[in-house]
């Protein structure tokens, strides 16, 4: 993964994001991942609904290295690649950036998005237009 992340966004966990053991529930931190890139996505003006196009996901994957807990402020990084020509792969961290103690990685992983055009009954995928694949890697 690169040093310096495409992407960065800060949150604090919400006491509803936890579990009874007052930890932060995983599928959280998946939703988490998911904001950030829809974050990401709109401020460089891509559009994330259309009639008839979208970006399912074709793959998720985490892994979570350290607990966090209700109160603690979390950093997601997003670090993000053109596949293919119809494919984005975005790498995630989240860190523990306040709280407990110093800095610490929490979770990572990545997802790979697909590029979908939508026909009459059917999402194909479809190649990225070069004016947007110029939005999604700019810095």
């Amino acid at each position: 993964m690169p040093n310096t992340p495409h992407f960065t966004q800060r949150r604090n966990v919400d006491f509803h994001e936890t579990d009874a053991a007052g930890l932060v529930h995983f599928t959280n931190i998946l939703r988490w991942m998911e904001a950030a890139e829809l974050t990401f996505l709109r401020e460089r003006g891509v559009p994330i609904l259309e009639k008839n196009s979208g970006w399912p996901r074709a793959t998720v994957c985490a892994s979570f290295h350290a607990p966090l807990r209700f109160g603690d402020e979390v950093e997601i990084r997003l670090h993000i690649r053109v596949r293919n020509p119809t494919r984005l792969n975005f790498n995630f961290e989240v860190w523990r950036v306040s709280g407990r103690g110093s800095p610490k990685r929490c979770a990572s992983g990545e997802f790979t998005t697909v590029y979908v055009k939508r026909t009459k009954t059917k999402l194909r995928p479809a190649q990225l237009p070069p004016a947007l694949v110029k939005k999604l890697q700019s810095p």
